[in-house]
């Protein structure tokens, strides 16, 4: 259920495309998603963008396998929309029990 609620969040958003470089575009497109993840009320605390490490971190209360198949499926959605990241980009999902180790973790459309 987290998964779909996730990835139907994902699907209504829009991207557009801008006349701004990439760099500003990754930055805008990294809280595009971190709206989507915590617009679904699943999230554990509020999503974070670093773009010292070139991550988006969400903290989900789902299991570590759950996330591997739900990271993808995110970054899938996103890429159809026409969101791109500058290369590095990395999608983090950690657990409220995980600390501040991920529990899946992928790269983001470029």
């Amino acid at each position: 259920m987290r998964v779909l609620g996730i990835a139907a969040a994902a699907m209504a958003v829009s991207i557009s495309a801008g006349h701004a470089d990439n760099v500003d575009n990754t930055v805008k497109h990294a809280y595009t998603l971190c709206e989507v993840f915590d617009s679904t009320g699943l999230t554990s605390s509020p999503c974070q963008v670093s773009g010292w490490n070139s991550t988006v971190t969400a903290v989900v209360d789902m299991t570590a396998s759950e996330a591997r198949k739900l990271c993808p499926q995110v970054a899938g959605m996103m890429q159809a929309k026409g969101a791109r990241f500058n290369k590095g980009w990395k999608l983090q999902i950690r657990s409220p029990y995980s600390g501040e180790n991920s529990i899946a973790f992928c790269t983001l459309p470029n």
